[in-house]
This record gives structure tokens, sequence and C-alpha cells, in this order.
């Protein structure tokens, strides 16, 4: 199940990722009723992507993001191209990449220390050990003191945290997180995006981070790398040049954090994209854009 396998190709040390003329083709029934059709969700797709890099993707709905980052976890082959981790190629899941997924997939009879053990299970990794590992991330994620709470006992900003510290608790190389705190209100969005800053500060993991919000993209990442509609293609690749540690409070009242907005809002729209599917910019402050917005699982293995 856990499978890479090795490609005799150049490998650049330098760069973590590598993703190699990617394309992805999807049959789907046509609207009429007349039969199938191919669907081309990402078309000639290449990014490199260096070792401890913070990227995050923005584009609008239906552009293959999640079909992208489907591809890099393993969990579904790629039409053509090719994903490398590390100079090896994807072939499926592997626990060098970890995910956290919008909709939590904490398993509901594990407390939270069973669940941020689970990875560590997997490994064969001795109950002695894993409990110092799942304490040390239960720590990092300020749930001290939750270790014995189930679920259903947690809210919904504690339960992102606690499968952030499960995908992070056996070490793996790449963080794949897609729209991880869309299901939250807006305080506890900017509360979690602020915890992921200085968890990223702390362990300088490879991360992905699929958002719909321009905002997130922005704050979050070193590059942000720009989709358009179908096929999804690389539209464009925004340097995040606002210097580390960051925080929401500082970032929000930034003049060159709302000049990389506004590039990239205009990025997406010089690429066909209408309104109702351009990721959104949120109502943050004084340097605010105008813009018509709004748009709108799988274990942390």
């Amino acid at each position: 199940m856990f499978s890479n396998v090795t490609l005799e190709t150049s490998w650049e040390e330098d760069y973590k990722i590598d993703i190699r003329n990617l394309r992805q083709v999807y049959r789907v029934r046509r609207k009429d009723g007349s039969g199938f059709a191919e669907f081309v969700a990402i078309d000639d797709f290449s990014l490199k992507i260096k070792d401890g890099e913070f990227v995050s993707i923005v584009g609008p709905s239906g552009c293959g993001k999640s079909s992208l980052l489907d591809i890099i976890a393993g969990l579904a082959p790629a039409g053509s191209g090719s994903v490398l981790i590390d100079g090896r190629e994807v072939r499926g899941p592997n626990l060098d990449r970890g995910i956290v997924m919008q909709g939590y997939a904490l398993f509901p009879w594990r407390t939270v220390r069973k669940n941020v053990e689970f990875g560590l299970e997997i490994k064969g990794v001795p109950a002695r050990e894993r409990e110092e590992i799942s304490s040390k991330y239960i720590e990092l994620v300020n749930l001290t003191g939750f270790e014995n709470r189930y679920p259903h006992e947690l809210s919904g900003g504690m339960k992102q945290r606690v499968a952030i510290a499960r995908a992070l608790a056996y070490d793996p190389g790449v963080l794949l997180m897609d729209e991880p705190f869309a299901a939250v209100d807006a305080q506890i969005r900017e509360n979690l995006q602020d915890e992921l800053m200085r968890i990223w500060e702390k362990t300088k993991k490879t991360i992905i981070f699929v958002t719909h919000s321009i905002d997130e993209a922005a704050l979050l990442a070193d590059r942000v790398v720009v989709m358009s509609p179908n096929p999804g293609r690389i539209a464009d690749v925004v340097e995040v040049d606002l210097g580390r540690p960051r925080a929401n409070a500082e970032m929000r009242l930034d003049r060159g954090f709302a000049l990389i907005r506004e590039r990239i809002y205009r990025s997406l729209q010089e690429k066909g994209a209408s309104s109702e599917e351009v990721p959104r910019i949120e109502n943050t402050g004084p340097l605010e854009m105008a813009a018509p917005l709004s748009v709108a699982g799988q274990a942390g293995l």
C-alpha cells in the first residue's frame, strides 16, 4: 500500500517535490445524456517546490486543485506526467506525506491521543514512544489537557488541530492541506491560520495548501500558485516576499500584502474566471480592494 518507485531521472537536491507535465482527464456523462465525453481537469501542470517551502494553491471552483492534491497524495493516479518526492515517483499513498482535509476525518471512537497516534501505530512505533511523540504534538497544537477527549467533545477548531497534530506526528516530509479551515467561522479560522504559521516556523515542513481564499493563500505562503479555469493550468506564480514570522493582525494592514492580494485577484480575472468563480478577497481592513466574491476524508495519512 505504501510504496514509491525510484525513477531513472535527474534530480535537483534543492527541491522536495517536482511535478512534471501533469495531465488529468475524467470521463463524464454529457449534459444531454447522449453518452460520455472527456473532461480535462488538469493540463500541462509543472511545478518545483523546495524543501521547507510553504506553497498555497488558489483558483476558481472546478479548476483541479483537489485533483492535484489527490495525485500528489497518491490517492489517484495521474493520467500522464509524474510527481516526484525526493527523487522518487509517487505511485500510491506513503507515510512521507501527511494529509489534512476540510472534514477533519478523525476516528470518533478514538481519543485525541489515540487519533494522533494512528500513523505511529501503522509505522509500528512502540506504545511508550507513541505516547511521548503524541504528547509533543498535542502540546504543539495547544491541546494539552484534552488528550482523553473524544472528537464529539471538541469544537471544530480543536478537531482541526487534532487533525494537524495527527498528520505531523509520524513526521512526514510533506504536508498536504485541502481547504482545512473552510468549515470553521471567521474568528476561529484566523486563529488556526496563526497556529499553522507558528507550527510551520517550528517544523519547517514542506506544505502545499489548497484554499478558496485569496487572503489565506497570501497570508500563509512563500509562493501562491494561481490556477486557471478548466483545464487547470498555472496562470501565475506569485512570490510572497513579506518576511517571517507573520500574524493576521499585522498583515491585514500591510501595503505589500494588499498589493499581493490584488495581483492574485487580477491573475484570476485575466484568465477568464467569472465573478462567481474567483476566490474571495476577505473584508479585512482599510486596504481592502473592491471585489465581487464568494465561492464557495481521508484520514491524515
